[in-house]
């Protein structure tokens, strides 16, 4: 039988973290918040190991990777006022696990820059995570919002965040939409020696701002290179797609990438993504159908209740 199982509340986030930001460019998308840390809890040693964080906004999701486990957790992020709301909220600099927050451009700072910023050594083995924005938009529209705009196919931070991993020698995890052109994000792990070791999935509603600017998420979609739910005739909605990627170095075994899949591991993942698709419910039901086969890694599914309110700048 595939490997799905489902998680129907927030477990990683406290209730202080489900308050929306006082502070106007501070970004805030629980679900998108959650599923992070769950990709990072796959990717821990029971020892805890050091986490960075590129891109690490609130800081909401850097805390809650340190109650899950790690031992050190460095978040970096290029807003300054999005860094300060993390530094007062969630920084923990003197205590145990810390926590600590750098302002950078993780797109633009070399991996021995990227490390300086932490400002000693960070705990082994490390593990780079991020969340990036990842709407994909046109450039018009691309400046309006950029805590959500991930370029023409939603992907336009994702070289660097795998040029980091690679060059650190690290596990790897990736949170982007099912929008976001899947099967490319799978290619470029692949050609970086990543391969995929568990999947998160949480069904989330377009934002107005997307609602309002489809026009690059309709061409990926009809160029069938992205994919979107509709579960009725008032709802239009997208997976938030949470990869824990291993090290191709690892040994292989189940979580060691698809064999056998005729499509290989992007059209595997494509595969889930349409599966999950023709669910009629947040469980995504329909993946209980998938064979061994078409499942090749462990999935979750992260079902939660609707936010109130979604902060995007």
């Amino acid at each position: 039988m595939p490997d799905i199982s489902r998680v129907t509340d927030y477990v990683h986030l406290t209730p202080d973290d489900l308050v929306p930001p006082g502070a106007r460019e501070v970004f805030f998308e629980p679900a998108d918040t959650e599923i992070g840390v769950w990709v990072v809890g796959d990717l821990l040693p029971p020892s805890g190991g050091g986490v960075l964080d590129l891109g690490s906004g609130s800081g909401a999701a850097a805390a809650a990777m340190a109650r899950a486990g790690a031992a050190r957790v460095h978040g970096i992020d290029s807003g300054e006022e999005t860094l300060a709301w993390a530094r007062e909220h969630h920084a923990r600099p003197d205590g145990k696990p810390r926590v600590t927050f750098a302002h950078g451009d993780f797109a633009r700072l070399s991996t021995e820059e990227l490390l300086a910023t932490a400002g000693d050594t960070m705990p082994r083995p490390l593990v780079v995570t991020s969340n990036p924005p990842y709407v994909p938009m046109a450039p018009d529209a691309d400046a309006l919002r950029p805590s959500i705009s991930g370029g023409p196919d939603g992907l336009k931070w994702a070289g660097a965040i795998i040029g980091h991993g690679r060059a650190l020698g690290s596990d790897l995890g990736l949170t982007f939409g099912s929008y976001s052109s899947p099967r490319r994000a799978v290619t470029l792990l692949e050609a970086a020696g990543y391969r995929i070791a568990a999947v998160t999935l949480s069904p989330l509603p377009l934002g107005d701002f997307t609602l309002a600017h489809p026009e690059r998420v309709s061409a990926l979609e009809k160029r069938g290179e992205a994919v979107l739910w509709r579960p009725d005739r008032d709802t239009t909605a997208y997976f938030v797609v949470g990869l824990a990627c291993r090290r191709a170095e690892e040994p292989a075994g189940r979580a060691g990438g698809p064999a056998g899949h005729p499509a290989g591991a992007g059209g595997a993942l494509m595969e889930l993504l349409r599966t999950a698709a023709c669910s009629r419910t947040t469980a995504l039901e329909a993946l209980d159908g998938l064979s061994g086969a078409s499942l090749p890694w462990p999935v979750r599914v992260v079902d939660l209740p609707p936010a109130a309110v979604r902060h995007h700048w």
